[in-house]
């Protein structure tokens, strides 16, 4: 077998903190820092929280935020790097500050308590 033809091991460089992911459209691996994994998980997971508490579906969401449904599904499966101008028209149809889906303590029920206080709001003409 010619060297050169033969496969080399990458070493690993020290204090790198990397992890592997597939690429969006699964063609391979690519690699992504921890701390950028762990925001795409947040925005992921956090865009899932206030859009059932909204009681839409994925759809409902796509269609408000003139995205693609199944756009919004790989978003929420965390399988889609998301450009800043889609996260700010999906924190537009969810009706929420943009800083809310980056929210570390946010959870099932303070999604719903957020949604009934802007619900709230509007009640009294705010």
């Amino acid at each position: 077998m010619n060297p050169a033809t033969k496969n080399k091991k990458i070493k690993a460089v020290p204090g790198a903190k990397l992890a592997r992911k597939l690429s969006p459209r699964n063609r391979g691996s690519q690699a992504v820092s921890t701390d950028e994994g762990r925001l795409q998980l947040l925005f992921a997971t956090n865009v899932k929280l206030i859009r059932k508490a909204r009681e839409l579906s994925q759809e409902a969401l796509a269609d408000l935020a003139d995205l693609d449904r199944t756009f919004v599904s790989s978003v929420e499966r965390n399988r889609r790097n998301v450009t800043v101008g889609s996260i700010q028209r999906i924190a537009d149809a969810l009706r929420v500050d943009v800083r809310i889906l980056f929210d570390p303590q946010l959870t099932e029920q303070s999604a719903l308590a957020l949604i009934q206080a802007q619900g709230n709001q509007r009640a009294r003409g705010a």
